[in-house]
């Protein structure tokens, strides 16, 4: 959404949109079995996991585990998965670990692995994207980039490694495109934040085919190659758009003129078959942005705000707009339920709410804009059960971060951490952060290396690629974008195990 991106940019100051060279690399180990050690870089004097994944050892077994560089060891036992819990050292990433197995006094396993390091399985400059990249979405074998400041959509090839960029969509200048949901094979729909319009695009033959304009439109309408008016004021700031039941759910922040609220944020419902307005539905809070559907319910965010301090250049809730999400039925078009989230005076950045995903059980899990947290909603039951006062902790509550987008796939959830140049992994059977083997965020940018560094590439969001890696497809399942480098970049959370 708009906040997000402003409060990004200023976070990061002039100086972080230089190009940004390709950071990590490591020894190059490829596991071959399900008995790992693990490290986030390369490195000395680094923290490395010795584990085994389901499968890998007998319930009940004892694991020794040596360094044999340094002659430490140290022990586990294997679970009722067949799996067992890593043990931590301290030491080079060149080092090898001798894994001994025994059952029953019997031995059933003695090997030794190498390191593999987390950083080896994201790639990073896949290809240059446009100004101020918005979303990335995937659907099939490619990956749509949406640049609000080139006002295009890059298309890029996945089965192609590099990923090759098989075509752009241009979208009228000033439009400033922020979304992209596909209503078939063919057509899509991108919501043009700036422009106040959205745009109906064929991906086949990447063009405008048409865009769709309140009366009294005073923009660019080319390269589209029709127009269509809606009369009345139907986009404020469109920010999201999703497909259901024949309609285009289309989220607006409706700001002001200096990004602040200027009410309650609506969704405007087009109707795909002849792109009429259908109704305006009213969200009950602020800067209403990311929206899911779920069990055939429209779950729509209202974020919340903000108040900037230009004098101290610090940010704080805004504690007139606190955020909810609405339930909204997509037969009768009406908020159905609201889900009000309180703000917390002990967590005064905890608010700005973004994506938000579901488990296959329904808990909601919600990205944060300004600190790199997250909060969880049962939709079912509406029980808030990670709200701003209790979130869910991946870097900080007080230091400026950011998690966009929330991406879920089984029992694994990843976000983005866009300060940080890092993609965070939660396990949402337990909320475990870093389960293993992703023993700690996966490294996709300069900062990530090196915290202390002042430039950064802003790894801003991600999507994941459907389907079953290494069966319905070969390489990287995730793929990011960077905010400030302008980057494309991907990681394989299979560790070469596939």
């Amino acid at each position: 959404m708009k906040t997000l991106l402003s409060i990004l940019l200023v976070v990061a100051g002039c100086f972080s949109l230089a190009a940004c060279e390709e950071s990590g690399g490591g020894g190059g180990f490829v596991p071959t079995g399900d008995i790992l050690a693990v490290s986030a870089i390369p490195g000395s004097n680094v923290t490395i996991e010795v584990g085994g994944l389901a499968g890998s050892v007998p319930p009940g077994s004892t694991i020794e585990v040596t360094n044999l560089d340094t002659g430490e060891t140290k022990t586990s036992s294997g679970q009722g998965d067949e799996s067992f819990p890593p043990v931590t050292f301290t030491g080079d990433t060149d080092d090898e670990f001798n894994v001994l197995v025994t059952d029953g006094g019997t031995i059933v396993d003695d090997i030794v692995i190498g390191v593999t390091l987390l950083s080896d399985s994201v790639q990073q400059n896949l290809h240059s994207i446009g100004q101020f990249p918005t979303a990335i979405r995937i659907r099939g074998n490619r990956a749509y980039v949406v640049n609000g400041g080139s006002n295009n959509i890059q298309i890029f090839d996945l089965n192609q490694n590099p990923p090759s960029q098989a075509g752009t969509i241009v979208v009228p200048p000033g439009s400033n495109p922020f979304d992209i949901a596909f209503l078939d094979n063919t057509r899509a729909y991108v919501p043009n934040y700036a422009g106040q319009s959205v745009a109906v695009v064929n991906v086949q033959t990447r063009v405008c085919e048409v865009l769709i304009v309140e009366a009294g439109h005073s923009g660019d309408t080319q390269p589209c190659l029709a127009v269509q008016v809606i009369a009345g004021n139907p986009f404020e700031e469109p920010a999201s758009i999703t497909i259901a039941e024949g309609k285009a759910f289309v989220s607006n922040n409706n700001f002001d003129p200096t990004f602040n609220p200027a009410g309650n944020g609506f969704i405007t419902v087009l109707n795909t078959a002849n792109n009429l307005l259908v109704t305006i539905i009213e969200a009950s809070g602020a800067n209403t942005g990311s929206m899911l559907l779920f069990e055939g319910g429209l779950y729509a965010v209202n974020g919340g705000a903000t108040i900037f301090d230009p004098g101290t250049g610090t940010f704080t809730c805004n504690t007139n707009f606190p955020p909810s999400i609405d339930l909204i039925n997509i037969q009768t078009n009406t908020v159905i339920d609201t889900i009000d989230i309180p703000l917390s005076p002990q967590n005064p950045l905890i608010c700005l709410l973004n994506s938000l995903a579901a488990t296959s059980d329904g808990f909601g899990y919600m990205g944060l804009g300004l600190v790199g947290s997250l909060l969880k909603v049962d939709l079912i039951s509406g029980d808030v059960i990670n709200g701003t006062g209790n979130p869910i902790v991946i870097t900080d509550t007080t230091g400026l971060n950011n998690t966009s987008p929330v991406a879920i796939r089984d029992n694994l959830l990843f976000t983005t951490l866009f300060n940080s140049d890092q993609i965070a992994v939660l396990d949402t059977n337990n909320d475990e952060l870093n389960p293993f083997p992703y023993m700690a965020p996966f490294p996709a940018g300069i900062r990530a290396f090196d915290p202390d560094a002042n430039l950064f590439d802003g790894v801003q969001t991600l999507a994941i690629r459907p389907g079953i890696p290494g069966v319905d497809f070969q390489g990287p399942d995730i793929f990011f974008i960077t905010g400030l480098s302008t980057q494309l970049g991907s990681v394989d959370t299979t560790l070469g195990l596939e």
